[in-house]
């Protein structure tokens, strides 16, 4: 009897070790490309300083941008904030400069052109903390941004030609609880870009890819070599535009999530099988 007792004590250790092993992430959206990204620990902040519409795209509900302006539910204990690129569908820095100088224990990541324009609007304290930290990734040279146990690889995408040529645009591979996050800001849809950025020697668990890479056109192919995620999530979807995008796909991509309001939320699980 004895030795049965302890072989199903050694079981129901091994079963817990096991399920501790199996790694959580939850993501929640706020506007357009903004999401924060957490593993019960840290908490991460993404194109998330946007609280007005901007042309077609939207910004936090009004029951919602109070707690943006209080720094509370959703967007208290943020620990890490980053933005891609200076467009304010992505980052608007007075609501940024408000948002950093309200919460103490947030630091800041992103590129000069980014940084710049929030020095316009709050410029002693972008100057004097030490809490906003500028980039300069280059193509093969990537900065890593290191915080507990959490790690996220800064490397430039181009965000396109002609007028959008010279706009920094950065992707952010996030390494979270033994998974892989990547946002790639508004990335033009080059296959070229995305193998100079290495993305296809990393396997994905969750890839954040604006709605239009869906559409027909050269997103597809962008998609199935470089973006293959376990779990893809569509998102900068204008709000008036929203229920064309769930129609097409649903009929052309139904693996696809979409998390259509602010503060919308899902989980994701390195024990969950890849959508059929």
């Amino acid at each position: 009897m004895r030795s049965i007792n302890q072989a199903v004590a050694r079981l129901l250790l091994l079963l817990c070790f096991s399920t501790s092993l199996h790694a959580e992430i939850t993501l929640v959206q706020l506007a357009n490309e903004g999401v924060i990204v957490s593993d019960g620990e840290t908490r991460i902040m993404i194109d998330g300083f946007v609280v007005e519409p901007y042309s077609v795209y939207g910004g936090l509900p009004e029951t919602v941008a109070p707690q943006f302006d209080q720094v509370t539910g959703a967007f208290a204990g943020i620990d890490i904030a980053v933005a891609s690129h200076r467009h304010h569908d992505h980052n608007q820095p007075r609501f940024a400069c408000a948002f950093l100088q309200s919460s103490n224990g947030t630091q800041f990541y992103s590129g000069s052109q980014v940084i710049g324009l929030m020095r316009e609007k709050c410029r002693s304290f972008v100057t004097g903390s030490p809490r906003i930290h500028e980039l300069s990734p280059q193509y093969g040279q990537p900065e890593n941004i290191r915080h507990r146990n959490i790690g996220i690889r800064v490397f430039p995408l181009s965000h396109g030609t002609r007028k959008y040529a010279k706009i920094q645009n950065y992707g952010h591979l996030i390494e979270m609880g033994g998974m892989t996050i990547l946002h790639i800001g508004d990335a033009a849809m080059d296959p070229t870009d995305f193998s100079r950025a290495g993305i296809d020697q990393v396997s994905l668990d969750v890839a954040l890819i604006p709605f239009w890479y869906f559409q027909p056109g050269p997103g597809a192919a962008v998609i199935d070599q470089y973006l293959d995620a376990r779990h893809k999530v569509a998102v900068h979807i204008p709000p008036g535009e929203m229920q064309e995008v769930l129609q097409y796909l649903r009929a052309d991509y139904p693996e696809v999530v979409v998390l259509e309001n602010a503060l919308d939320e899902m989980s994701f699980s390195s024990a969950d099988p890849p959508p059929p």
